[in-house]
């Protein structure tokens, strides 16, 4: 199935069927979650100055999939500050994209949004064409900031699935409350919470499941190929075991039973800047697949 084909039509169909007011709003946030930004970038322009960089970031560390954390499992200091510092570089961008979803959705996550009725339609409208110009920006300062810091695009996923999902056990759902039903013509808005949230874990964990497979299998060949004798067999034995099991099941998110010590003694020292670092409502917006 072209990818492309499913979200031009649900975006006429939700127009068509919601109303401009409603439409508007509901196709630019959806799109975040459904799509992310590959879909949107076809529409729009002003994602020139950000692939340009992706180009470099591309050359110089390789593609997602290639990224090889270290064998024996630890993650060096040095890394996590990098990590650390590229989300400060990129913060003043973010906190815009996030000022603008929040407005979209009246800053309550939880409850549904009456956009018809409200008497700030309009002003949603603006907003909401406002937020692509807010979305190429936010990946531009993304990328620009990982150039800087001298880390790939593979090495920033792998950090920010281990460190968010597996370790502080953020919810991959994180992200704005549009919620979806999925049916023969596509995804549909729609307000069956339970539902709509099994949609977009399903969608979400197979985009994380499809990065960073390749990187275990990666870590592992060069841990078996390096010959060392210091690595710990139980961690051998443990990444082995991941990988069968992220193999065995394409929903399972990595070390969802659980890290290894290894990798929780390389990340303990940052906890507190870790986790200040997290956006939950620009989650499902952070692990769109920007490379082509």
């Amino acid at each position: 199935m072209d990818p492309n084909k499913p979200a031009t039509s649900t975006t006429k169909k939700w127009l068509i069927g919601c109303g401009i007011g409603c439409g508007v709003i509901v196709v630019i946030v959806a799109l975040l979650i459904i799509g992310g930004v590959i879909y949107i970038k076809n529409i729009v322009r002003g994602f020139e100055d950000s692939e340009a960089i992706m180009r470099v970031l591309t050359e110089k560390y390789g593609r997602v999939t290639e990224y090889c954390p270290e064998p024996d499992g630890t993650i060096k200091p040095d890394r996590i500050e990098a990590f650390l510092n590229a989300r400060e570089l990129m913060m003043a961008e973010r906190e815009k994209l996030e000022r603008s979803i929040s407005l979209l959705t009246d800053g309550d996550w939880g409850g549904e949004i009456d956009v018809e009725s409200s008497g700030n339609v309009f002003q949603k409208i603006k907003i909401g064409f406002g937020l692509i110009p807010k979305i190429a920006d936010f990946f531009k300062a993304r990328n620009q900031a990982l150039l800087d810091e001298e880390m790939g695009m593979g090495e920033y996923y792998y950090l920010y699935m281990i460190t968010y999902y597996s370790w502080l056990r953020k919810p991959v759902i994180d992200g704005p409350d549009i919620q979806f039903e999925r049916d023969d013509r596509g995804y549909r808005g729609d307000w069956d919470k339970e539902e709509s949230e099994e949609v977009r874990r399903d969608m979400v964990t197979r985009r994380l499941h499809r990065m960073i497979l390749p990187m275990l299998h990666n870590q592992y060949d060069k841990l078996i190929q390096s010959g060392r004798t210091d690595i710990l067999e139980a961690w051998r034995d443990a990444l082995k075991a991941e990988i069968d099991a992220l193999e065995a099941d394409r929903y399972r998110l990595v070390w969802e039973d659980g890290l290894p010590e290894v990798i929780v003694s390389s990340l303990s020292p940052f906890r507190q800047r870790l986790e200040a670092s997290y956006s939950p409502i620009l989650n499902t917006l952070e692990v769109s697949l920007e490379q082509n």
